[in-house]
């Protein structure tokens, strides 16, 4: 488990997924950097609505890094578990056709339905695990649930986030905060102007 190709493969992935992110935000940035400066009656208004894009884009990116760090703290969670008690397998990857593990104890190490913050404390990435938003083969159902996710968070600046004493989740949550502000402030300067 700790050293095992597949999980070295997905780590490589991972990053390149978080990582995608920014050409997407230099490109916006050079776009509105562009936008014609003498546009007239029109220029408020394409000020209004690229304003008005730019908050439900990181509404969507906020809510795809939640639903992208809750897969990986409960993938933690396991990690921890299974690193702590014998009998489990050595890898949690499709590869391993070993069906008769029985990883039905990870229930009990890591719950969800009812948490137990002093086993394993998941934080701001519980709601997603117990909404079964997870679990879930539906795309739109997953998608709108954690656009709303962002959205809510990023419109409140974070206020409701209860974190844990994990510190990227810490920091995640101070990143919503800071990123909601910034986008408010910037739409109060556009505003004004």
């Amino acid at each position: 488990m700790r050293s095992t190709r597949p999980s070295e493969i997905i780590k490589s992935l991972n990053t390149l997924v978080l990582f995608q992110y920014v050409p997407r935000i230099r490109q916006i940035y050079l776009s509105w950097k562009n936008l014609p400066r003498n546009a007239g009656k029109l220029d408020g208004w394409i000020k209004a609505l690229f304003n008005f894009f730019l908050f439900i884009l990181a509404s969507h990116v906020i809510g795809a890094f939640w639903y992208f760090f809750s897969i990986q703290r409960e993938t933690a969670c396991w990690h921890l578990v299974c690193g702590n008690l014998s009998g489990c397998g050595n890898s949690f990857s499709c590869a391993n056709t070993n069906s008769s593990v029985n990883y039905a104890f990870l229930d009990d190490h890591c719950p969800i339905n009812t948490p137990n913050t002093t086993k394993f404390d998941f934080g701001i990435f519980l709601e997603a695990l117990q909404s079964g938003i997870v679990q879930s083969s539906n795309l739109p159902q997953k998608f709108f649930y954690c656009f709303w996710w962002g959205l809510r968070n990023l419109s409140s600046f974070g206020q409701g986030l209860q974190t844990s004493s994990y510190l990227w989740e810490s920091c995640f949550s101070i990143f919503i905060s800071i990123l909601g502000l910034m986008l408010f402030l910037y739409f109060l300067e556009n505003l004004k102007n």
